[in-house]
């Protein structure tokens, strides 16, 4: 019986191993090639002294998130470009899409992640190759979380995202002497302690920070209050209550975060804050998604307002001038808005959406475009 047991504890010791080379062989961090993908800029207004917005459309790749320093060059990038064409001064704010941080969720993870087709294949890799740390978010995962894959997936890595995703912005923030609307994240129950992101046993959010010009992080954090329905099996969603405003260079901002641009609840709530600026950070999967007919809001009820004749005859993109921002920030009295979004190639994820700015009585959004892009929108 001794014999049997020393047997299976030699095998299981092999097997042990085994896992943990293959798991720790191949996160060989490949090396850094900034590529912005950078189509095209447009300017609107002139310097009048009293700042400016950027809208940034970056271009992300999986390998922009192997490491820190893969992070910070590609988002850098961007910045280095502004800064050549004469937009950055203390008083600029900076907008980056959402999703932007999410995908941190990859550093230092093995080389096949970053390689695989499709993200069903990243997926497993990832998860096999941290096994037990998925296995132990996935047991003490909220009751609330009805994905718990990917509830376990995001929030096993929280701690090092946020480490992450705040150094590399206010850092940049710090550097630039600019003002960055950071896009989002996914963190669990995440909270600003003693000027750091804390996360928390809880469920995951989507949330945004803001990095003012001297690296010191806002301590209110935006959370999304209409995740999708992608997001909402692992994603909490917040009251509109808690939507804050920012005093910015600018002037007084706040944050909507993509779907919740759709909802007059959201605007409702910065009617009497006086806002100047609205940004909305977004993020749509799937290539060429905006030419495509839109199919109505998403989990919640339609506004009132909406015509459901819509649904299946205008595209996406038709819909986000006719129903977001464009149509709703003038209920805010707000002169000035922006909406990003993520583009690049994360496996079969695909992304589309150009950017939107609300230049007082105007709108201007580019025409397609397969790339990067950035907006400089001089306020007035």
């Amino acid at each position: 019986m001794k014999k049997i047991l020393r047997i299976v504890l030699l095998v299981f010791a092999v097997l042990l191993t085994a896992y943990f080379t293959w798991s720790f062989l191949g996160r060989s961090v490949p090396p850094v090639n900034v590529q912005l993908y950078l189509d095209s800029t447009f300017v609107l207004n002139v310097d009048s002294g009293k700042g400016n917005v950027i809208g940034i459309n970056p271009y992300m790749e999986t390998t922009d998130y192997a490491s820190k320093e893969h992070f910070q060059k590609k988002i850098e990038g961007y910045l280095i470009a502004a800064k050549e064409k004469g937009w950055l001064n203390e008083k600029s704010v900076i907008v980056f899409p959402e999703y932007i941080g999410a995908w941190l969720v990859l550093e230092g993870e093995k080389n096949s992640v970053y390689e695989a087709e499709t993200s069903t294949g990243a997926l497993t890799t990832y998860v096999a190759s941290n096994f037990f740390s998925f296995l132990k978010h996935y047991f003490i995962a909220p009751d609330s979380a009805e994905d718990i894959q990917k509830h376990a997936a995001f929030a096993m890595k929280g701690a090092q995202m946020a480490k992450t995703y705040q150094e590399v912005f206010e850092t940049l923030a710090k550097n630039y002497k600019v003002t960055i609307i950071a896009g989002s994240i996914l963190l669990p129950n995440p909270v600003v302690k003693k000027g750091k992101i804390k996360i928390q046993k809880g469920s995951l959010y989507n949330v945004t920070a803001i990095f003012n010009p001297d690296g010191s992080i806002q301590p209110q954090l935006v959370k999304k209050v209409y995740p999708t329905a992608d997001e909402l099996p692992f994603i909490t969603k917040c009251p509109p209550s808690e939507i804050p405003v920012f005093d910015l260079p600018i002037g007084r901002s706040a944050v909507l975060i993509c779907a919740d641009s759709w909802y007059p609840d959201c605007y409702d709530v910065l009617k009497d804050k006086n806002p100047r600026f609205i940004a909305v950070p977004s993020y749509t999967s799937k290539d060429g998604s905006m030419k495509t007919a839109w199919k109505g809001y998403s989990c919640f009820e339609a506004p009132a307002y909406v015509d459901k004749n819509d649904m299946g005859k205008i595209t996406l993109g038709e819909a986000w001038m006719k129903y977001t921002l464009p149509a709703r920030i003038k209920t805010t009295g707000a002169p000035y808005g922006i909406t990003v979004s993520l583009r690049g190639k994360l496996w079969d994820l695909g992304a589309d959406g150009e950017i939107i700015a609300v230049n007082r009585s105007s709108v201007f959004t580019p025409s397609y475009m397969n790339g990067a892009s950035m907006v400089c929108m001089w306020v007035e």
